[in-house]
């Protein structure tokens, strides 16, 4: 049986690639009446913008005192945020994402 050569010969197949990691962001020291509400986040605003992993929601006293309940339904689209704690940490107005 003859073997194909030339322009339609059959490719070797190569290796799949691996998936990219992508590692969590590190958690911040928070300062004190600060806390994190460590519940995954999947993604921020109407168009469900990328989160890096290892990116939380900010509770101040233990209450989320945001607009929005999560940042998947998060309605800001300013990209904006605001400075609390004395300008140590960046969140979300509407949803308290951490944005530091």
């Amino acid at each position: 049986m003859a073997t194909k050569t030339g322009l339609y010969a059959p490719k070797p197949m190569a290796a799949p690639l691996p998936e990219p990691r992508v590692l969590p962001a590190p958690l911040q020291e928070l300062p004190a009446g600060l806390s994190y509400r460590m519940e995954p986040v999947t993604g921020h605003g109407p168009y469900r913008e990328f989160v890096h992993p290892g990116r939380y929601v900010v509770l101040i006293d233990g209450q989320s005192p945001w607009a929005t309940a999560r940042p998947e339904e998060c309605l800001d689209t300013t990209g904006q945020g605001v400075w609390i704690a004395d300008d140590a940490v960046l969140v979300c107005l509407s949803c308290g994402l951490d944005c530091t």
